[in-house]
């Protein structure tokens, strides 16, 4: 008997063996969660709920006797940089691919400790995550399907307490007794109210300020939280994704040889193109084109090609069988595509010595010094079959997001184009700059532009009003606080100061 019962829960899972236990982590995690995203972002809160939600996935770790292996060590220290980083800006687009960032890298990491010794290539890594947070949906239930179970459980077991329900019993009904209570006493007696009364209100007024909005919004955020971890634990916990992908026959290599020929014919003479007529400056434009214009129609064809070429390339090692001519083949493909990365990154560069930087032509470069480098882990696949692709995908990825998260584009932007136009500088450039989030604004700062007279249009105008907005509408907590809110705070007393 006694060994039958325990083959049941050797077979039920660690969740389910352990019920109170994670149900007390997910309530404590919402909370934590409610907490930290309340009316609040970018604070410096959002570092905390991650390495909290990482301290949560630590408990499951060890609850079900895995231990933290060294090799992914990387992933938690990105995830917690990733943490920081968002409460250094205010850029919208870094702050959701933070969010998006730290939550792959939470499951890569937990699917690592799970299954380290899986050999999934890169379309089963993202079939399996995909799949992971299709099936969280279904596991809503399961919190509430354990809660019963364990209540089931305790009382075949008589193990229950007897006081317990009386306790919890007599606690409901006193509450609201409580509540009456000190609302009359605080009003027959002044003295009562004023240090029992108002003492009393100030407590529920932090709890629960607005039961018609706010009260609502922490629940939220308390239930949302509670879910997201319990759920994506339990389909980590039920889902057994380990099973060894099965070899399917790859295809004769042809057919991949034929079209690959057909297209590095064309490839190579458009980058002998490039080569004697671009890079060399020697070129003569169609008639009716400038020299940025032509760059910036050429670009987006070409950053097109580029994801083409890398796409291609995978799918070609993965469908056809490995041959020495299509390795030939495929490596000069991926030469011709780094000609295709320096013309696209060229013009790029071109344009913006005409047109200035934004945020997108930023974003542009540093995807295309991206795509350099992940296409060394694509040359090096096509030479060894075994490398491990996804996890240097991986690596590239987060480092290079790392750098661009810490980088505070806008400010550089913001910087780069005050300097350039000087004299320059209008109104229409000023408001660009001044839509850019609160990184660009001490370099905004720098700017003095002389007053012209010309009221809501001078440049100078523009600027006190950005600041003016800046000053009345920040105010930081100790919760709430955000490294780029309070130096264009500063920034914009000094400005108003001078």
């Amino acid at each position: 008997m006694e060994m039958m019962e325990q083959q049941n829960k050797q077979k039920s899972s660690v969740l389910e063996q352990n019920t109170i236990f994670f149900l007390r982590v997910a309530l404590l995690y919402g909370i934590c969660f409610a907490i930290a995203f309340y009316k609040n972002y970018v604070g410096i809160t959002f570092p905390i709920i991650t390495i909290v939600a990482l301290v949560g996935c630590g408990l499951f770790l060890k609850k079900s006797g895995i231990a933290w292996k060294a090799q992914n060590l990387f992933f938690v220290i990105s995830i917690i940089l990733l943490g920081i980083s968002t409460m250094l800006t205010t850029n919208t687009f870094i702050v959701f691919f933070n969010s998006i960032g730290i939550l792959l890298l939470l499951t890569v990491f937990m699917l690592q400790q799970i299954y380290p010794d899986n050999k999934w290539n890169l379309i089963k890594y993202i079939r399996n995550i995909i799949l992971l947070y299709l099936t969280m949906i279904s596991q809503i239930a399961v919190p509430f399907l354990n809660w019963n179970k364990y209540r089931q459980e305790k009382r075949e077991r008589k193990q229950k307490n007897p006081n317990t329900k009386y306790i919890v019993q007599g606690i409901l009904i006193g509450l609201p007794m409580l509540v009456l209570v000190i609302a009359l006493l605080s009003s027959a007696d002044a003295v009562f109210g004023k240090y029992i009364g108002e003492s009393f209100q100030v407590v529920l007024n932090n709890i629960y300020p607005n039961p018609n909005k706010n009260g609502l919004v922490l629940v939220g955020l308390i239930i949302l939280g509670f879910m997201g971890i319990y759920t994506f634990l339990s389909v980590l916990d039920y889902n057994d994704m380990s099973t060894p992908p099965t070899k399917k026959e790859k295809k004769n290599p042809i057919t991949a040889i034929t079209f690959i020929t057909m297209i590095t014919v064309v490839y190579i003479i458009f980058s002998v193109i490039q080569i004697v007529c671009l890079f060399s400056g020697g070129m003569i434009l169609p008639e009716g084109y400038t020299y940025a214009g032509y760059a910036r129609q050429g670009f987006f064809q070409l950053l097109f090609l580029c994801i083409f070429n890398l796409m291609l390339v995978l799918c070609c090692m993965s469908v056809y069988e490995r041959n020495r001519l299509l390795k030939v083949l495929l490596m000069i493909f991926s030469g011709c595509t780094y000609i295709m990365i320096a013309s696209s990154a060229y013009r790029m560069i071109l344009y913006i010595s005409a047109f200035r930087l934004t945020f997108l032509r930023v974003l542009v470069l540093w995807f295309l010094a991206l795509l350099a480098v992940l296409m060394i882990g694509v040359m090096w696949n096509i030479r060894k079959e075994n490398f491990a692709l996804f996890r240097y995908g991986m690596v590239m990825v987060t480092v290079f997001y790392l750098a661009l998260s810490f980088s505070h584009p806008d400010y550089w932007i913001a910087k780069y184009n005050i300097a350039m136009m000087e004299e320059e500088l209008c109104y229409e450039d000023l408001s660009y700059l001044c839509s850019l989030s609160l990184d660009a604004a001490p370099a905004l700062a720098e700017c003095h532009p002389k007053h012209t007279g010309k009221d809501y249009w001078c440049d100078a105008c523009v600027l006190e009003r950005y600041f003016e907005k800046i000053e009345k509408g920040t105010s930081l907590n100790i919760r709430t606080f955000n490294l780029s809110k309070y130096q264009s705070l500063k920034a914009a007393e000094e400005y108003l100061g001078e």
